[in-house]
């Protein structure tokens, strides 16, 4: 039985909170030693900002068929208000407030870092539900995932992560 795009966009977010919230636990002394002993490390598993701003992705996918920038941008900062004690680094911190504020993600994503923008890899960590989502086109995948880093990673080895993440994603 063939899947829609929601459908493999969900599994992929699955997959992607499941792994967010296991390495989540990692964060904490003797987690490396825990990690050697092939034990799982104790419950609870709390999932992180990325795994929040994949759901993120997935909403606007989902209402939009397509990455809206401004929805997105809208949604991550929603999404930040409501819960911003997920781990979102000092950075997202401050971008999301703002935009939550009302200032306009395009400025304020291509003002971070001294006006370079953010090269980091939380636009990669939250890109697998494109790739599952646009898996039968590649060029979409490719169009898509830029779009989505963009809203927080302006300088372009940010979106290049996404990119790579979202391909993989989908061909997996």
């Amino acid at each position: 039985m063939a899947m829609d795009e929601s459908q493999r966009a969900r599994l992929a977010l699955e997959g992607l909170s499941v792994g967010d919230a296991y390495g989540q636990r990692f964060f904490f002394p003797g987690a490396v030693e825990q990690a050697d002993r092939n034990t799982p490390p104790p419950p609870p598993w709390y999932y992180t900002d990325d795994t929040e701003m994949a759901m993120a992705i997935v909403e606007v996918l989902e209402h939009h068929n397509a990455i809206n920038q401004d929805a997105l941008a809208r949604k991550f900062a929603e999404r930040f208000s409501n819960n911003p004690g997920r781990g979102y680094g000092g950075g997202a911190f401050k971008l999301l407030k703002a935009i939550d504020q009302g200032a306009d993600w395009r400025q304020e994503s291509q003002a971070m870092f001294g006006g370079q923008g953010s090269l980091g890899n939380g636009g990669a960590m939250r890109a697998a539900p494109l790739g599952a989502w646009f898996a039968e086109d590649v060029e979409r995948t490719i169009e898509q995932a830029r779009l989505s880093a963009e809203v927080t990673h302006a300088h372009p080895e940010g979106q290049a992560g996404a990119v790579a993440i979202a391909l993989a994603a989908g061909w997996a």
